[in-house]
């Protein structure tokens, strides 16, 4: 069965919800503030017609005044209550349309008992109802297109029963009813489907800009990431330097810890890169669970690993503990290294800490645990080292990050 585009996207699911429910949902407040205003004018002029009724008919004067004031009044409040309700905006829309047909079932019954031959011109007033209906409230198509039907049969009903009504006084008044009812249900349907593709394409756009945002988040992750070891890399280090230099605490002592695996050059000889990527990994996953969820572990240079955790309680001694923790736990991954005389892969750790405060005193710091890794390698390797003086001459202190060589 043919169903048009507009009803055809309605249907369509998004998410856990149909269109039409979303719809629904996300335009209440919008659709809700402009009903209000919308049933407030409309009923403002409807209810100032009772003076052109008494004007134009004075013998239905009474029945117009009865009609209007104990018949519309009162639902007229009671739909201005029904939108408190925390129901959905279709269904007050609904009530709204509901209320205006019955309006027009009133004024008809409100006309149909005048004598006076003005009726006959008065009675085409009567075509507003369905242009309220359609072009002026602007309810969904659907409930639009059965209440104007409604209304113009109504319409055409209570006509042959007016006073002086003639079968040509009929047709002429179906000369403008008629289309009147057809381009009004046209311009109705056409604002509903634009007002549905306007939304539709808002919701695209938003969810491509959710996506894009999404992607943007993850390129940003993955750019700060050493892709073999699944640490942070340089330029997440760079990063972090500028986080500590924005946000100064002369209370916060930073620990740098440099790492670098033993012989590794003679390792990636002896078992080839592949091998050396892999125990690469898993010194990595050791430097990693030993830590702490918030320090700074990053991928240094080719084998050489930095640890850095800032914390206003941390000490050298516990510094040193976490390092002899590292090399501890690397030593007991037992990776074959027959090259060497442990004959398995080995760390040396240069600790260095101090009060930073600064992005160039970050790189001092950073250097002086270098010195410290040196001074481990010079007296044989596998062990622990700790600088506990940092220069800071002048050479030093135009240091960064981004310029100290991992290269020993």
């Amino acid at each position: 069965m043919y169903r048009p585009a507009y009803y055809q996207q309605l249907s369509k699911r998004m998410g856990a919800m149909s269109v039409r429910e979303k719809y629904d949902i996300d335009r209440h407040d919008e659709r809700l503030k402009t009903l209000r205003l919308l049933t407030t004018l409309l009923a403002i002029f409807y209810f100032s017609y009772t003076l052109v009724d008494i004007y134009l008919l004075p013998d239905i004067a009474l029945r117009s005044l009865l009609l209007r004031g104990l018949v519309m009044l009162p639902l007229t409040f009671f739909l201005f209550a029904y939108y408190k309700r925390s129901v959905s905006i279709r269904r007050k829309e609904l009530a709204a349309v509901l209320v205006i047909s019955l309006s027009a079932v009133v004024w008809c019954a409100i006309l149909l008992g005048s004598e006076n031959e003005r009726v006959l011109s008065y009675f085409y007033a009567g075509l507003v109802f369905l242009m309220v209906l359609t072009i002026v409230l602007t309810p969904p198509f659907e409930q639009s297109l059965y209440s104007s039907l409604f209304v113009f049969a109504c319409l055409y009903s209570s006509i042959w029963f007016l006073s002086g009504s003639t079968s040509f006084y009929v047709i002429n008044h179906l000369s403008l009813g008629v289309p009147v009812l057809v381009l009004t249900l046209m311009a109705n349907y056409r604002f509903s489907a634009e007002s549905l593709r306007l939304y539709l394409e808002n919701v695209s756009v938003e969810q491509l800009r959710e996506e894009l945002a999404a992607r943007n988040e993850e390129l940003e992750r993955i750019s700060h990431i050493d892709p073999l070891t699944g640490l942070t890399n340089r330029r997440g280090l760079t990063r972090y330097a500028d986080d500590l230099q924005q946000h100064p605490n002369a209370q916060r002592c930073i620990a740098a810890m440099l790492i670098d695996v033993d012989h590794f050059k003679a390792f990636n000889d002896f078992y080839g890169h592949s091998e050396g990527d892999n125990c690469l990994r898993d010194v990595a996953n050791a430097i990693r669970d030993a830590c702490k969820a918030e320090d700074m572990v990053c991928r240094f240079g080719g084998e050489e690993f930095l640890v850095l955790r800032s914390d206003i309680h941390s000490s050298a001694s516990e510094i040193l503990a976490l390092a002899e923790d590292i090399r501890v736990k690397v030593m007991e991954l037992a990776i074959p290294h027959q090259p060497t005389q442990e004959m398995q892969v080995t760390i040396s750790v240069g600790v260095c800490v101090a009060s930073v405060v600064t992005n160039t005193e970050l790189g001092t710091l950073i250097k002086a645990a270098d010195a410290a890794l040196y001074e481990a390698k010079r007296q044989g390797r596998n062990r622990v080292r700790l600088n506990s003086h940092p220069d800071h001459d002048s050479d030093l202190a135009q240091l960064s990050v981004g310029n100290i060589n991992p290269a020993l």
